[in-house]
């Protein structure tokens, strides 16, 4: 595959990550139930994370306050040491620039043109006058082929969003991230319309983007075998609260059963993940995926 080019003045660079915390951070939706309960995660720039985790664990939530779409009703989220909502409206936009975020299903207007769709991944770097010209003219359509070519989409840079799979859909927005120079990848469920084959050349592409960057990347998967795989850092979460956030060597096949199966054997939420594994020998499950 083509090296992804990079245009002059994109401010694309190496070990451009972006830091990312929480603390004791929670969200109610509405009702008694919170959507992210009391939680407390700190991720380093150009680290690499994985969510797993039942649907309704709190994986997209967490995705939403890290990327500062979501406000926490309580606690502090900080982005570089910021705290985001403290800010004003042109510090926010400024800040929220450094950060990619990638919902499960791609706001692809279907009637525009893949290329199009690709360089929306641009907007933030470019001029409100260019964005609008480029609305008429797609502006370095190179770009966007390249980042296309990484998914295996050369042949859809001019096709219409409408005439693309579900699967393709996906990619499509995925390769936005290639052509941004966000400093961090906030990716939601990104392999859901995929078959296995290019659910791991897919998450294949973005590890080894974030990583030729620098860039922070917090991907959010129920494929639990490529978590375990592909990740350094897996953060379990069920009903709101972090159930466990360990390297992958150290999350064996109960800690996985008492995730997704048994909801009553784990950890209450709020639990420090402390009690859970204190870092002994006796404590560290061996590997089982």
């Amino acid at each position: 595959m083509p090296a992804l080019p990079v245009a002059p003045g994109t401010g694309v660079a190496l070990g451009a990550g972006v830091a990312l915390a929480l603390e004791r951070a929670s969200v109610h939706h509405g009702g008694p139930r919170c959507a992210l309960c009391d939680t407390s995660v700190s991720i380093a720039p150009g680290e690499q994370v994985a969510l797993i985790g039942p649907s309704g664990a709190g994986k997209t939530t967490m995705l939403g306050v890290l990327g500062c779409a979501v406000r926490p009703t309580a606690g502090r989220v900080l982005v570089d040491g910021a705290e985001p909502w403290s800010l004003s409206g042109p510090a926010l936009r400024t800040l929220r620039r450094r950060l990619f975020s990638a919902p499960q299903t791609p706001p692809l207007p279907p009637r525009q043109r893949v290329v199009t769709a690709v360089l929306a991944g641009r907007l933030p770097q470019w001029s409100l006058r260019r964005s609008l010209a480029s609305l008429w003219r797609a502006r370095e359509p190179e770009i966007a082929a390249a980042a296309l070519a990484r998914f295996s989409l050369d042949d859809r840079l001019w096709s219409r969003v409408d005439r693309l799979s579900g699967g393709e859909r996906q990619r499509v927005s995925l390769a936005r991230a290639l052509v941004s120079d966000a400093g961090a990848f906030l990716i939601d469920e990104p392999l859901s319309a995929l078959d296995p084959t290019l659910a791991g050349q897919t998450l294949d592409v973005l590890i080894e983007t974030a990583a030729t960057r620098g860039a922070t990347l917090v991907c959010s998967l129920h494929q639990v075998d490529l978590a375990l795989e592909r990740f350094p850092r897996v953060i379990g979460l069920r009903d709101g609260s972090v159930v466990f956030d360990r390297p992958p060597s150290r999350i064996g096949r109960e800690d996985i059963a008492r995730l997704y199966l048994n909801r009553d054997a784990g950890p209450s939420p709020g639990r420090p993940e402390a009690d859970v594994d204190d870092g002994s020998a006796a404590s560290r499950p061996a590997r089982c995926f």
